[in-house]
C-alpha cells in the first residue's frame, strides 16, 4: 500500500522563494503608502485639533487680519505628522531614509520648526530666528542639497540665501485664512503629479506626504480660521518648499526643469519682492511688521478672503503649467519664456489692488 504523501506544496513554494524575492514587492505597496498618506491626514488633523483644545492664542495687532485671539500652532499637527509617516511611506514605496540629504533636512527643519515654535510662545527677537533659518539652511547643504550654479562656491551661497529667503516669504505671506496651506497643497500635488515628467520621482510621495499633513489642517483654518498655522507651520514648510526647487535643479532630466520650483513659487516670490522693493524706496524699515503685501492691501479694500486665497492658488497652478511649457527648452532659453509668463498675472493682480484702493482708499500700504 503506498505511503501517505506528508510533502506540502505551500512549504516547497515557501522555501523555493527567497526572503528577498518577496520583500521588495510588500515594500513598493502604493496601496499601503496611500494608506499611511490617509493616516498622516487624520493624524495631523487630530493633533490640531489638540492645538486649538490648547488655545495658545494670537492675539491681533495692527497687521492682522483676524479682529478676535485666535489659536496658533496648528503647524505643530503639520509637522509632527509629517516626521511621524514620512519614514514609514518612504520605506514602503523602497526609498532609503539613511541618507545624508534626507537625514540632514529633517534634522534642519525638525530645528526650525522647534525655533519657531518657541517662537510663537515667547515672541523671540527676529535675529534670533534669522539666525535658526540659517543653521536650518546651512545642514541642508550640508546634505547635499544645493545648486552648483554659476560656480560650486557661488552656488553654495546662493543656496543659503534662497533657501533663508523662501522660508521667510513662505512665512511672510501666511496672513490670510488657507492662502499658504493651500497653495503649498496645490504646489506638492503638482510635484506629485509631474514627477516623472521633470525625472523627479523621489519627490513624489514627500509631496504627497506634506500635502495630505496640509489638508489635515486645512479645514481648521479655511474658509473660517478656527486655527493659525504658525511659525511652526510656515516656516517648517517654507525650508521643505525651498529645498524642494533645489533637489529639482540638481535631478531634472529636463534642459529647463529647474523653473518648476521657482514657477510654483512664484506668486509668494513677486508678491515678497515687490512689497519689500516698495518699503526700501518709501524709507520704511523692512524688518517691521506691516500690512503691505499685496494680498493683504486686496483684503483691507474689501476684497473677498476666500476669493484672493482661490487666487493665490490658480497662481500657483498657473506657475506649474508654464514650468511644463518650458520644461523641453535650453536652460536660457526656458527662463527667457517663463519669465514674462510668470510675471504678466502678478502685474495684473497688482493692477487691480491699486484699481481697488483707488476706490475703496485703505490709507498707507
Amino acid at each position: 500500500m503506498p505511503l501517505p504523501c506528508t510533502y506540502s506544496l505551500a512549504l516547497a513554494i515557501l522555501e523555493a522563494a527567497h526572503y528577498g524575492d518577496y520583500m521588495p514587492i510588500l515594500l513598493s505597496d502604493p496601496i499601503l503608502a496611500i494608506f499611511c498618506l490617509l493616516c498622516a491626514t487624520f493624524f495631523a488633523a487630530g493633533l490640531v485639533r489638540v492645538m486649538i483644545n490648547l488655545a495658545v492664542l494670537d492675539h491681533p495687532g495692527h497687521r492682522s487680519a483676524h479682529e478676535t485671539p485666535v489659536p496658533k500652532g496648528g503647524g505643530v499637527g503639520v509637522m509632527a505628522s509629517f516626521f511621524l509617516f514620512f519614514p514609514l511611506v518612504q520605506d514602503i514605496t523602497g526609498h532609503s531614509v539613511l541618507q545624508a540629504d534626507v537625514i540632514l533636512t529633517a534634522v534642519a527643519t525638525a530645528l526650525l520648526a522647534c525655533v519657531s515654535w518657541a517662537d510663537d510662545l515667547y515672541q523671540w527677537p527676529p535675529s534670533i530666528k534669522l539666525v535658526a533659518q540659517c543653521a536650518a539652511a546651512a545642514l541642508v547643504i550640508a546634505g547635499g542639497t544645493a545648486t552648483a550654479w554659476p560656480t560650486h562656491t557661488y552656488g553654495l551661497g546662493l543656496s543659503l540665501f534662497w533657501l533663508v529667503f523662501i522660508t521667510n516669504a513662505v512665512n511672510f505671506m501666511d496672513g490670510l485664512n488657507g492662502l499658504i496651506s493651500g497653495c503649498l497643497i496645490v504646489g506638492n500635488l503638482f510635484v506629485a503629479a509631474t514627477g516623472a515628467y521633470f525625472g523627479l520621482p523621489d519627490l513624489v510621495w514627500p509631496a504627497l506626504m506634506l500635502a495630505g499633513c496640509l489638508c489635515g489642517f486645512l479645514p481648521f483654518n479655511f474658509p473660517k480660521a478656527r486655527i493659525f498655522l504658525g511659525d511652526v507651520g510656515s516656516q517648517g514648510c517654507g525650508l521643505l518648499a525651498g529645498t524642494a526647487a533645489l533637489y529639482m535643479t540638481r535631478h531634472t532630466i529636463q534642459p529647463s526643469g529647474w523653473v518648476l520650483g521657482p514657477a510654483l513659487l512664484f506668486p509668494l516670490i513677486f508678491d515678497v519682492l515687490f512689497t519689500l522693493a516698495r518699503r526700501m524706496v518709501a524709507g520704511q524699515p523692512l524688518t517691521q511688521a506691516h500690512r503691505g503685501h499685496i494680498y493683504q492691501v486686496l483684503h483691507r479694500s474689501g476684497m473677498n478672503p476666500v476669493l484672493i486665497t482661490l487666487c493665490e492658488c490658480g497662481f500657483v497652478l498657473w506657475g506649474g503649467f508654464v514650468a511644463i511649457y518650458v520644461a523641453a527648452q535650453p536652460a536660457i532659453v526656458g527662463a527667457c519664456l517663463a519669465l514674462p509668463l510668470l510675471v504678466a498675472p502678478q502685474l495684473g493682480w497688482l493692477a487691480l489692488a491699486v484699481i481697488r484702493t483707488r476706490r475703496h482708499p485703505v490709507g498707507p500700504w
